[in-house]
């Protein structure tokens, strides 16, 4: 239970890492739209797959070096620990969007021209 508590506290910081940069790219180049939950999941689907790899292809040849990393449980842990990571970046993800959707609805925009139909949101 500690290892999965371990692993899902590390999938978090790098969760709050990507979104961070992810806000600084943004924040540099106004045109980015740099989306750190999905560059999350992206990290997290190929994280998995190394790990499956590792576990099943590499250590499973040398059991009595690597035996407590090459077990079905140990995977399922780590494997646990990814998901649940992956699922709160979603859920994250989704309140992000309805907080912006909510606050885009509720602002009320001013046409400036009627020639280049410029709006002004207050």
């Amino acid at each position: 239970m500690i290892n999965f508590l371990l692993d899902l506290i590390s999938n978090l910081l790098i969760l709050a890492v990507m979104l961070t940069a992810c806000s600084l790219f943004n924040g540099m180049r106004p045109g980015a739209k740099a989306n750190g939950y999905l560059l999350f999941f992206v990290f997290a689907a190929i994280a998995l797959a190394f790990d499956a790899a590792l576990t099943f292809l590499v250590f499973a040849d040398s059991q009595t070096r690597y035996g407590k990393f090459s077990t079905t449980e140990s995977f399922m842990q780590r494997g646990a620990a990814y998901l649940t990571a992956c699922g709160i970046a979603i859920c994250l993800a989704r309140m992000r969007s309805r907080k912006a959707s909510q606050s885009a609805q509720g602002s009320t925009v001013i046409r400036t021209s009627a020639y280049t139909n410029s709006q002004l949101p207050m």
